[in-house]
C-alpha cells in the first residue's frame, strides 16, 4: 500500500515538472510574437525665441508627442524649458508640439510641431541640450 502511494507521488511530481516545462516553453513562444515595446528616457533642454526678433519667449508650452506619458514643460523668463520624458523608440526622433498658452501676455505666437533628431551619443547620454525653437508671431 505504501509503495503504491510512493509510486503515485513520484509520477505526480514528474507530471508536474513536465507540465511546468511545457507551459514555460509555451509562454516563451507566445512572447516572441507579441508587440515589441521599446522606450528610452531623455532629458530635453532648449529655448524658445521669436523668429522675427530672436527675443526669448516665456509662457510657452513644449510637449513631447511621442512620449509614453504626458511630458511637457513651460518656458521660464529666459525662454528656457526642460522636459524629462520616456519616449517610444520607433526611431531616433522626438516629436514636439509647441504652443502659446498665455495668450497675448507675452505676445501671441502660432503653434508649431517639430521633429528633433537624436544622435547616437545624445541617446546614450539621455540628454539633448541644444534645442532652439523659433515661433512666428500671430498677428
Amino acid at each position: 500500500m505504501k509503495s503504491i502511494f510512493l509510486i503515485k507521488r513520484r509520477l505526480l511530481k514528474k507530471l508536474l515538472v513536465i507540465l511546468g516545462v511545457c507551459s514555460a516553453g509555451l509562454m516563451t513562444s507566445c512572447a516572441k510574437y507579441g508587440a515589441l515595446v521599446s522606450t528610452f528616457y531623455m532629458n530635453l533642454k532648449g529655448t524658445v525665441k521669436s523668429k522675427e526678433s530672436s527675443q526669448v519667449i516665456s509662457g510657452i508650452k513644449v510637449e513631447v508627442i511621442n512620449g509614453i506619458q504626458n511630458s511637457n514643460g513651460i518656458t521660464d523668463t529666459n525662454g528656457a524649458f526642460s522636459i524629462n520624458a520616456e519616449i517610444d523608440d520607433v526611431d531616433n526622433t522626438v516629436n514636439l508640439h509647441v504652443s502659446d498658452i498665455d495668450g497675448a501676455l507675452n505676445g501671441s505666437y502660432l503653434s508649431k510641431d517639430t521633429i528633433i533628431t537624436l544622435s547616437t551619443n545624445e541617446k546614450l547620454a539621455q540628454l539633448k541640450e541644444t534645442i532652439d525653437i523659433k515661433l512666428i508671431k500671430d498677428e
